[in-house]
């Protein structure tokens, strides 16, 4: 049977929830639905690679509201459901378990996923990702055993992943493709003093190299560099970089770019569908180009503006994002 939600939101990070809770604050009466591919209640990925990787928070201090607040406020949860396809014509979601979803507004908030490499061995045991709670659990048990681990990417990610580790005593290889570490921060200067703080504190850097190939015969034990350098590791972390998860709209008519194209409003070419997060291609008016921004800050506010603008405000986003990185002893 199909059911109808006066504002569906897809995605269970930041831009969702954050949406959800300004709707509310907002004074909306209609019935508001979540829909989450995960199983459990919207929490903070921020923190995985940092304090949760190295086991010093608990998961309940992850969550970014209890599953109370939710019920205290009637934003209905539907977790481990995943969208597979959007009816604009008919305002419809097809989801994979929970039937069809009718809406009024959509919020496309749906973020990204690790792009994963297509190397041989890649599917070996012994390979992560860090993007879920399951896998940051997967690796802090994994990595407990372990001497030596290759990360791959020297982005916020990455870089943070390669820290943590070395924090828990563990000896780090991080592999990076361009010549800089945190090349996104556009400032050579930055990224050589991280490299050399990196090194100094024992973690080996190699820059303008990658993976060619992951050798075991039943489990990941060395990583075969480009450069033909050979490194022998118990386990390696893959953080080469995000895609906008939007594979279930290319039949929609929704506009797709590098993300789903959005207008000042965070509106798509659909009315009454707009996106926000990581999944958001948006101009940015500040910076004067056409983006997407990965970071938790960047989500918050569009999912505030996409929900003011979801209850017939015209809203442009004007906001100037920040992130922050924990390397080591410094933030």
């Amino acid at each position: 049977m199909q059911r109808h939600f006066d504002f569906v939101l897809l995605g269970g990070g930041p831009a969702s929830v954050s949406a959800a809770e300004t709707l509310r604050a907002e004074g909306a009466k209609g019935s508001i639905l979540l829909v989450s591919e995960e199983d459990c209640v919207p929490y903070g990925h921020s923190h995985l690679p940092k304090r949760f990787l190295l086991g010093a928070q608990p998961k309940e201090r992850l969550l970014i509201h209890t599953e109370a607040y939710y019920r205290d406020h009637a934003i209905e949860l539907m977790l481990g459901t995943l969208a597979v396809a959007v009816d604009t014509t008919n305002g419809v979601v097809h989801t994979d378990r929970a039937g069809d979803i009718h809406f009024d507004k959509l919020l496309i908030a749906t973020g990204a996923k690790p792009i994963r490499p297509t190397v041989p061995g890649a599917t070996l045991p012994g390979v992560y990702y860090l993007h879920t709670l399951a896998d940051a659990e997967a690796l802090r048990q994994a990595a407990e055993n372990a001497t030596r681990i290759v990360v791959l990417g020297g982005s916020f990610l990455g870089l943070e992943i390669a820290t943590t580790l070395a924090r828990m005593g563990i000896h780090v290889v991080l592999i990076e493709e361009n010549d800089l570490l945190l090349s996104q921060l556009a400032a050579p200067e930055l990224s050589a003093f991280f490299s050399c703080y990196c090194m100094d504190r024992g973690i080996e850097f190699r820059a303008n190299d990658t993976a060619a190939a992951f050798q075991g015969s039943s489990r990941i034990e060395a990583v075969a560099a480009r450069s033909g350098e050979i490194w022998p590791c118990d386990l390696v972390v893959i953080a080469i970089g995000v895609t906008p998860d939007i594979g279930f709209l290319h039949d929609s008519g929704i506009l797709l770019g590098d993300g789903i194209l959005v207008n000042q409003h965070l509106e798509t070419s659909a009315p009454g569908i707009f996106a926000a997060g990581d999944v958001a291609n948006f101009f940015d008016i500040v910076f004067n180009e056409r983006r997407r921004i990965e970071h938790w800050d960047n989500a918050v506010k569009q999912g505030r503006l996409a929900a003011r603008n979801m209850l017939g405000r015209r809203l442009a986003y004007d906001e100037v994002s920040y992130f922050f990185c924990n390397i080591l002893d410094l933030s």
